[in-house]
């Protein structure tokens, strides 16, 4: 019998760890902050906008965009939102994929975010979709300063994407800058092979920025967000953005990539053909790994938030996140990717 009560005290303990795992971490400093990211997969409106090619996402079009189908979106993406590190939502998050300022609008008038007092930093961007990035965040913890908007220095002639978004602001009192980032696709090299010229573009043009502020202040506090079309072992973003998965504070110039592990764990934030890939990543400075004072990122803290309900459990697609279509097929699901984020505290 006392063996049998041994047995049995380890599985409730078990249990209970398990639980406690899918739990926010708890906290002996400051109040937990969550900062996340999500593509949320052409989240267009209904309506045609004669300056970008958005035809197919209308009602007419190929992808037969109706008011039925954009209402649904909306709530699906609302839901995820409000259940990002918690019930009431992440106290900032990055969109991806977002076709204006309506769709945010709209989005935030929906039961599941209208109460929780989102405010919006957005302007359209030189995407031939017409599909461009956002930050939301609560004024009541985050109060934002200045925003700018980065231009990418491309090397091909004529081409243009989403700029970065930089926002600097206050967060529990300090000074944080965040970077918003969708770098663009990889193109292709007269053979057919893939380039990465638009992605070293990209990284490089967000490094002399990062190292523009670290000149001016060593200590500065910057968080990193998006869809950057690489996963964390490239060396667009290993080597030219300098992100790596090594925590070591002394390395004081690299950014910390929080979804490192997630990464060689096998994990990803997007599905293509049964293979997982982690493209949507937050990043850190060291200046957030241990400090004595002030923002803290809480180690482990970087998750993928894929709960059941916006994957799919059976089939060739088990555990993918469950997309709005296939192709042109309909599939009323929520994004192609998985939302990531992180937290952080202040430590007193």
């Amino acid at each position: 019998m006392r063996h049998g009560f041994k047995t049995l005290f380890l599985f409730f303990t078990i249990l209970t760890l398990a639980g406690c795992a899918k739990l926010p971490i708890p906290s002996k400093n400051g109040r937990l902050h969550t900062i996340a990211f999500y593509n949320t997969e052409k989240f267009f409106d209904t309506k045609d906008d004669p300056k970008t090619n958005d035809d197919p996402f209308t009602p007419d079009g190929e992808m037969a965009w109706t008011q039925e189908r954009y209402a649904k979106k909306l709530t699906n993406i609302a839901t995820v939102i409000a259940g990002i590190g918690g019930n009431n939502g992440p106290a900032i998050i990055g969109l991806g994929e977002i076709e204006n300022r309506q769709v945010l609008d709209d989005l935030l008038a929906t039961s599941p975010l209208r109460k929780l007092g989102y405010s919006v930093i957005h302007r359209d961007m030189a995407d031939e979709q017409g599909l461009d990035i956002a930050l939301l965040y609560k004024a009541r913890f985050f109060k934002p300063t200045s925003t700018q908007y980065i231009k990418i220095n491309f090397k091909e002639r004529g081409y243009t994407s989403r700029d970065i978004l930089q926002v600097k602001g206050e967060l529990q009192g300090e000074l944080v800058t965040i970077y918003v980032n969708h770098w663009p696709p990889r193109g292709r090299t007269g053979r057919g092979r893939q380039d990465e010229s638009r992605l070293q573009a990209a990284a490089a043009t967000l490094r002399q920025e990062i190292d523009k502020q670290q000149k001016a202040d060593p200590n500065a506090k910057i968080i990193v967000m998006g869809d950057f079309d690489a996963e964390p072992r490239s060396d667009v973003l290993q080597q030219t953005l300098k992100a790596t998965g090594r925590p070591n504070p002394a390395y004081n110039e690299e950014l910390f990539n929080t979804h490192f592990i997630s990464f060689v764990n096998g994990l990803g934030s997007y599905a293509y053909r049964g293979d997982f890939q982690m493209l949507d990543q937050v990043m850190v400075s060291k200046s957030f790994i241990d400090p004595k004072a002030g923002l803290e990122y809480v180690r482990g803290s970087a998750k993928i938030y894929d709960p059941v309900t916006i994957k799919y459990t059976l089939g060739k697609f088990k555990e993918a996140p469950r997309s709005t279509y296939s192709g042109t097929v309909y599939l009323g699901g929520y994004s192609d990717h998985f939302p990531v984020f992180i937290q952080v505290r202040r430590v007193k």
